[in-house]
């Protein structure tokens, strides 16, 4: 369902019913640049380095090539720059996937699965980010499975289940009407009742 909905956002998927706007466009390619995404699963050029991967996606998104030491800089990469991405580890490659949703500076970050493969020093790495760009006035829309995660990092939580969204709650809504984000969960799950 989650990542269901993030690929008809993407329009890599066509909605079965409804549709999809981003700030009063039906048309991705005239928002495209202002978006940044994060797959679960990455496409990469394996053989190639993580510089050079993030360049691509700076001619992708008509980007200047100015802002890879940046963002390598900020996603501490900058040590793996001339590394092939096939050497790095899953959480490095997670954070040259973040990287590259930053190219451009979009204003809506859509990161599915963001934390697998993150050791502790990762998930700390993705909370500090996470605050930074909140604070900046990012949007980032989370996908994850990670109830603890969420009600640390995110203002508002949408419950996903059976490809409905069930429910929307500010995160400081939750205990009040739930208790825990697990109760939260399976409030809405009838199969864990």
């Amino acid at each position: 369902g989650k990542t269901t909905l993030i690929n008809c956002m993407l329009a890599l998927l066509n909605p079965d019913k409804g549709e999809i706007s981003f700030w009063g466009s039906h048309d991705l390619v005239h928002v495209k640049q202002r978006i940044g995404v994060v797959m679960e699963e990455d496409g990469f050029l394996r053989d190639v380095s993580v510089e050079k991967n993030l360049k691509i996606v700076c001619l992708l998104k008509n980007a200047s090539f100015e802002e890879v030491p940046v963002l390598l800089e900020k996603l501490s990469l900058l040590d793996h720059r001339k590394k092939m991405v096939k050497k790095l580890s899953q959480g490095m490659r997670k954070r040259l996937a973040i990287a590259c949703s930053l190219v451009g500076n979009p204003d809506l970050l859509i990161w599915d699965e963001p934390y697998n493969g993150l050791d502790p020093t990762g998930f700390q790495f993705m909370r500090n980010l996470i605050q930074e760009l909140k604070v900046q006035g990012k949007t980032i829309l989370i996908s994850t499975h990670l109830l603890d995660e969420v009600k640390r990092t995110t203002t508002k939580v949408a419950l996903m289940h059976e490809g409905k969204i069930k429910e929307v709650l500010l995160v400081s809504e939750v205990s009040s009407k739930h208790g825990t984000m697990d109760e939260f969960y399976m409030s809405h799950v009838p199969e864990l009742r």
